[in-house]
């Protein structure tokens, strides 16, 4: 049998009570697959647990966790729609699913400043960053700095990986 996990991190910008009250209240009635509000950690609000922006935590197991591309798309499109509920800046999901591990980062392009952006597709383009952009968020692999949005080059095996685990990835 294999096991699988992920975990990761949500950065929240200034309206955590809307970000805190759609975890705790409304995403049970979206009935997700694999994200549960009870896998939320929502932290503490009071100084000096926190500092300016509050950061909410997450993991959970899985059996089985994003076999195919089918699976991986439908857990993107899940992760995609409740960072579209949350006032974030930044997030970062750590996927260990089937002899693999995967770091995946998601970046709100309406919290950044337009000379903000432009450093950053400068800094995507010098360390070769493998990104997707929509109309509201950069999608990538790599470990990104919650604070500032800046990411490392990924390691070129772990792509080459996920490139054979999931041939002809499309982003959602």
């Amino acid at each position: 049998m294999e096991y699988n996990y992920f975990y990761g991190a949500i950065l929240i910008d200034r309206d955590y009570e809307n970000s805190k009250n759609f975890i705790a209240q409304k995403m049970t009635a979206k009935e997700y697959c694999y994200f549960h509000p009870n896998i939320f950690s929502l932290g503490e609000p009071e100084y000096p647990y926190y500092y300016e922006n509050m950061l909410i935590s997450f993991g959970r197991t899985a059996k089985y966790f994003c076999d195919d591309v089918y699976e991986l798309k439908a857990f993107l499109r899940e992760f995609e729609d409740i960072l579209s509920n949350l006032d974030f800046e930044t997030a970062q999901i750590k996927v260990e699913a089937s002899y693999a591990e995967y770091k995946l980062f998601w970046i709100n392009k309406q919290k950044l400043k337009s000379s903000d952006k432009d450093s950053l597709h400068d800094t995507f383009k010098e360390e070769q960053i493998r990104y997707y952009e929509t109309e509201n968020l950069y999608f990538g692999f790599g470990e990104v700095d919650l604070f500032s949005g800046y990411t490392d080059k990924y390691e070129e095996e772990k792509l080459s990986d996920f490139d054979r685990k999931y041939p002809g990835f499309i982003y959602p």
